[in-house]
């Protein structure tokens, strides 16, 4: 991650064409084989286990962060747009609403650039913080699948503390991730827009449906562990080319009031969804 993000600063330029087109290929096939190492028990049990904290999360930084937007008055899109991103799945959440919310170009970066940034201290302080209140894999996972924003950073983030932790937060990212769909749906109606499509990423039915078939068919521990290392390389991958995204003109652009909205409204959300976890979670 932090290397795309330095060839990219140092050439001005990204040395890979459809880079983007890459890197969103090689997550959705690594969080794909990452089912087959879950099975269809476990997918069902951790979604459950976690489907009432995953709800509050979403409706209560959304909340706090309507309530933050009017407090330091800044701009309205960029407010949104980070909200959704910091609620439900960063980058992707901010891909699908810019549209529906007329959001300019510029806008659209600055919200993009500070997420992936948010992103970046995350993998590289919740696994220290993890181990220093020895936390569990099964917390652990579930706390870095709502308090990161984007699926890549929550995975690999829990990659780094443990497989156990890894499928947790899989699990819960995915089903945060679902809450995209009627918050695109409420946005197209609040600007009257007609873009919004209820329909589900084909790569979260394709992760059900490996877990389904690993719990079928006798799969074996070698295949297993094969397909979860060539996950966790096509993960790599994917940080790989998220770091090429991000240029000089973007960062130029973070404007002192987006800093802080983004920033405060994460260092708000982050600790309380580990403490939720803490006392309601079943780890």
């Amino acid at each position: 991650l932090l290397g795309g993000l330095a060839i990219r600063l140092i050439l001005n330029v990204n040395p890979v064409p459809n880079g983007n087109k890459v890197g969103k290929l090689a997550l959705q096939t690594a969080i794909v084989l990452l089912g087959f190492t879950l099975g269809i028990d476990r997918l069902i049990s951790v979604s459950a286990d976690y489907g009432l904290i995953v709800t509050g999360y979403v409706l209560g930084t959304l909340g706090v962060g309507a309530l933050l937007a009017l407090a330091l008055r800044g701009d309205r899109v960029e407010a949104g747009l980070l909200s959704s991103g910091t609620a439900i799945c960063g980058g992707t959440a901010i891909a699908t609403l810019a549209p529906l919310m007329d959001a300019r170009p510029h806008q659209f970066a600055i919200t993009t650039a500070l997420v992936f940034l948010l992103n970046v201290v995350a993998l590289f302080t919740f696994p220290y913080i993890g181990t220093l209140l020895d936390l569990s894999q099964e917390t652990f996972g579930a706390w870095v699948a709502l308090a990161i924003h984007d699926t890549s950073s929550v995975v690999a983030t829990a990659a780094i503390y443990g497989d156990e932790a890894a499928e947790v937060a899989t699990t819960v990212k995915l089903g945060r991730t679902l809450w995209l769909i009627p918050l695109a749906f409420a946005v197209s109606l609040v600007y009257r827009r007609g873009e919004a499509q209820l329909r589900v990423p084909m790569f979260v039915l394709l992760f059900v449906g490996a877990a389904l078939l690993s719990s079928v068919l006798p799969l074996g521990a070698t295949l297993l562990g094969a397909l979860g290392t060539i996950s966790k390389l096509l993960l790599v991958l994917a940080l790989g080319m998220i770091g090429l995204e991000i240029h000089r003109d973007t960062l130029r652009q973070l404007s002192l009031t987006s800093v802080l909205f983004g920033v405060g409204l994460w260092l708000i959300a982050a600790p309380l969804s580990l403490v939720v976890i803490m006392l309601f979670g079943p780890g």
